[in-house]
């Protein structure tokens, strides 16, 4: 048993000192404008210079500011607020059925071919969809349209490339009179089969037929000829337990900051933690950094997507009802209000500083009041 303790390091600390993103900045060339700019977003969340709202509370005669969050893919802060958000938003949408926690991962080999080609990700997420959809009917020997969440993930504990998908699927689906039918066996050898081959067919579209490639797939059809690896972890879990579980690969950096046990200006030192197991990986800051912007989604990239009966067409075709405009202004503005920290009375803002005050106000220009429209 490894107890660990240590100060507290942190993503955004280990960048702004000594200037190691300015200086990787300036060794590497060709950086993605859009990974940067998340980067630079974090680096400035929550700091006054990039705006905030002021507070002031009569009853404690206080007056405090609130800074603004950057929302950045990058902070793992503002990361951990958008996956409570999502979660509770995603939990209201699942219908209640027993739902399974399926992965789908491939061979070490292949997660190079597939780094940041969109098109073949988008594929492949719906390939485990597809390979679902066809067990459900083979088991119930009819056709059947299940639920699934898939959440790619591409990275693994020790922050390295390990492209893989989680699935939460429904244990069942409807059938084409939309009646429901529980499904809770799958034959998985077969699944196993059906994951690989559809895996590599998708692949080889996106690749070059080199040399070297052809006989990666060669050597795939020898080492994996059972099937590659598709796990399915313990039935049963609470939905909002199981959301929750894939939600942090929605909109969180590739490591969060407790993870970090050291920092020595040149190196970086964090924990992994698998099934019991506990180690450690020291890296450079240089490779630290690498590993970080690897992980960044690119711009518009879904990193979930809903299928079958979670799909947004048949979702909004069959659940979701147009809000009123009573309920919409209703909670209008709230994320602009915040709580005393005496007295927790919810206070409204008096005064608002924009990064751009410092060069006067903004330009306006008709069509942008309400009153140019009267």
């Amino acid at each position: 048993m490894i107890t660990i303790t240590h100060k507290k390091y942190s993503i955004k600390n280990i960048l702004l000192d000594n200037n190691n993103w300015e200086k990787y900045k300036l060794l590497h060339s060709g950086l993605d404008k859009w990974k940067v700019r998340e980067i630079e977003k974090m680096l400035l969340c929550r700091d006054p210079k990039n705006g905030f709202h002021a507070y002031y509370c009569k009853d404690c005669d206080l007056m405090f500011i609130r800074p603004h969050s950057c929302n950045s893919r990058a902070c793992p802060v503002c990361g951990r607020n958008h996956i409570e958000r999502w979660t509770e938003k995603t939990v209201k949408r699942m219908f209640k059925v027993n739902h399974s926690h399926i992965i789908f991962t491939l061979p070490k080999v292949l997660w190079k071919l597939v780094e940041n080609n969109q098109k073949c990700i988008k594929e492949l997420s719906d390939a485990t969809f597809r390979v679902i959809k066809e067990a459900m009917t083979m088991a119930s020997r009819k056709e059947i349209i299940p639920g699934e969440i898939s959440a790619f993930h591409s990275y693994g504990k020790e922050i390295n490339i390990n492209t893989h998908f989680h699935a939460i699927v429904t244990e069942g689906g409807v059938d084409r009179n939309s009646k429901w039918k529980d499904v809770y066996y799958l034959p998985y050898r077969i699944i196993r089969f059906k994951w690989r081959d559809y895996a590599v067919d998708i692949i080889k579209k996106y690749v070059e037929m080199t040399e070297e490639n052809q006989m990666i797939f060669e050597m795939i059809n020898v080492t994996y000829k059972d099937g590659f690896n598709i796990r399915r972890e313990k039935g049963g879990i609470p939905k909002k337990e199981l959301v929750g579980y894939i939600a942090r690969y929605v909109r969180h950096p590739p490591i969060s900051n407790r993870r970090i046990i050291d920092y020595n200006g040149r190196g970086v030192t964090f924990f992994c933690e698998e099934r019991g197991l506990k180690w450690f990986v020291t890296i450079t800051v240089d490779e630290f950094v690498t590993r970080l912007l690897w992980h960044i989604p690119p711009r518009n990239f879904k990193v979930v997507r809903y299928y079958g009966l979670y799909s947004r067409i048949k979702y909004s075709k069959t659940i979701i009802k147009k809000e009123k405009q009573e309920s919409i202004t209703k909670y209008f503005g709230r994320n602009d209000c915040t709580e005393c920290p005496r007295c927790k009375k919810i206070l409204e803002p008096i005064g608002y500083y924009a990064p751009y005050s410092h060069n006067g106000p903004p330009i306006v220009q008709f069509g942008m009041r309400i009153t140019d429209w009267n």
